[in-house]
Parts: C-alpha cells; structure tokens; sequence
C-alpha cells in the first residue's frame, strides 16, 4: 500500500491531470457498479411489474457515460483547488497540531484562527459555486449522452439538481472541511472522491431512477 501511495505520489507530481483523471475514472466506475449492484436488489417504483425483477447483468454503457463524465470535469476539480488554494492561503495545514513546541500560545491561536477563517472562505466557495455547478454539468451531460435533448436537460436540472444538492449539503461540508484544513493540494481531489464513491453510487442511482421515469412516461404516451 505505501508502495502504490508513492508510486501514486510521483504520477500526480509529474502528471497531475492525468493520474488525477484515471484515478477519478477508477472510483466512478466503482460507484456506478456499487449503484447497479444495489438497484438490483431494490424494485424501482417506476418501472412496471414485469421490470421490477433484478436484471442478470450490469449495464457497461452506463458505466462508460459515468466514467466519461468524471474523466472529462476532472481537470475542473484540478484547477479549482488550486484556485483557492492560491484565493485563501492557508499559511500551514498543520496550525490545528501542536507541531512547533517554541511556537507561543498566542501565536498558535492566532495561526488557528487564520486557518479556520480560510478554510470557511474555500468551504464556502466550493458549496455556494462549485457544487450546484457540477450537478448541473452531471445531469445534463447524462441527459445529453443517453440521447435526450434541452428539454430533457432542462426537465432533470428542475426536478433533480436541488433535492441532489440539499442532500450534499448533510454530507460534503464536513468532509471538504477535513480536506481544505489538513489534505495537502495534490491530495484533495482523490481524497474527497474517495469519499465521494458511495455519493457518486448514490448520483448515478438517482440519474438511473429518473431516466427510467422518462422511459416510462414516454411508453406511456405512444401506447
């Protein structure tokens, strides 16, 4: 494991983007088998009774339109760290650990509370602007690559963007928060979407969910 974290290391030093776009590859391909494998066992309230049985196999094409995606907005996430990494400084990722025994009190506390400052400013940035963003950019990308047209991208932004983002909120604060405060840069993309990888499971389950409504509805209308 310290073997691959080096090797790992070195790739993102050398080629950030791209260990940065086949590692994001890896975990959103995970989180779209984790989201088939679990829709398999739950019937979905909008597929008929003949659709509610388990399929035998897994849908590769979903996967590939969910690993395009991440592999696509994966520089995004790249240069929006850095971005607010050089926007609010944070003048040590260790200020919070009693790392400089010479260092006073006051000044600790001071380095704390400059730090705490910072991290509010990124976790604000990321939860105001990056988040609604990047759900946006998901469920219209999904709509455009599953063959639908602007009023499909439209319908899934009004019914699914909103209810997706109030629900990050209960989740993705606490975890970004650890990130902007102690991940050093290069970590930060891969450390959240490691913790994004049942989230992701849960996007990709959610898009599926509605995909097949509109399936259904469209059925319905032509019969």
């Amino acid at each position: 494991m310290a073997t691959f974290f080096r090797f790992w290391t070195r790739q993102a030093e050398a080629r950030p983007f791209a260990t940065v776009a086949a590692t994001e590859a890896c975990l959103s391909a995970c989180g779209d088998l984790i989201a088939q494998t679990i829709g398999k066992h739950l019937p979905s309230k909008n597929h008929s009774s003949e659709t509610n049985t388990p399929a035998s196999g897994y849908d590769l094409w979903r996967t590939s339109r969910f690993v395009l995606f991440a592999v696509c907005v994966s520089p995004l996430g790249v240069k929006w760290h850095r971005f607010l990494d050089r926007t609010f400084p944070i003048r040590s990722q260790n200020t919070w650990f009693k790392s400089k025994p010479r260092v006073s009190r006051a000044k600790r506390r001071s380095e704390q509370k400059h730090t705490a400052r910072q991290v509010g400013k990124r976790l604000a940035c990321d939860v105001l602007l990056y988040e609604p963003t990047m759900y946006a950019l998901f469920f219209s990308s999904m709509a455009l690559m599953e063959g639908g047209g602007l009023d499909d991208v439209k319908y899934r932004i009004s019914t699914l963007l909103l209810p997706t983002y109030l629900t990050g909120l209960t989740i993705s604060p606490i975890i970004q928060s650890i990130n902007f405060a102690f991940i050093p840069l290069i970590y930060r993309v891969p450390f959240g979407s490691s913790f994004d990888l049942f989230w992701d499971s849960y996007l990709s389950w959610v898009n599926n969910e509605k995909l097949a409504m509109i399936e259904d509805n469209a059925a319905d209308q032509t019969s």
